[in-house]
């Protein structure tokens, strides 16, 4: 029975990815499932919103970021250009699956890319991740 929720789970994650990437949608919640914190996630779903980013922002609310999504799997890279909030990065699997997180200088021009193929990436205030104890594992549910 578990499998198949987590089957379910996983073709309901790869068709929300799928529509996320041909809509112009803004903003959704997510979570991480086992835990009761709300996330509040801005899309970059397309190339100019993910080559813009958190560019120009001078802060984020306590459990805002960004999600950023490809419509396919890779290994991706991720800079800080023209961003003065210190990041972090978490690079997901298809399945929403945290691979690995990384910390983000800002306005570093060097690229930290994944190590693994990854379909999403969240950014989040940097020290997030190891402050709500959510590290590699972890699965983003998107309500």
């Amino acid at each position: 029975m578990r499998k198949q929720s987590t089957i379910l789970e996983i073709k309901s994650l790869s068709l929300l990815i799928l529509l996320f990437g041909s809509l112009p949608l803004l903003a959704v919640e997510a979570v991480f499932i086992d835990t009761k914190i709300n996330l509040d996630l801005e899309i970059a779903n397309t190339d100019s919103k993910r080559k813009r980013g958190l560019m120009f922002r001078d802060q984020l609310d306590q459990n805002q970021g960004m999600i950023f999504i490809w419509s396919d799997s890779d290994k991706r890279c991720m800079w800080m250009k023209n961003t003065s909030i210190p990041l972090s990065v978490a690079y997901l699997s298809k399945s929403g699956h945290i691979l690995e997180i990384h910390d983000l200088k800002p306005f570093s021009e060097k690229s930290v890319c994944s190590n693994q193929k990854a379909r999403m990436a969240l950014e989040m205030k940097q020290g997030w991740f190891q402050n709500n104890k959510i590290g590699v594992g972890r699965q983003l549910k998107i309500n």
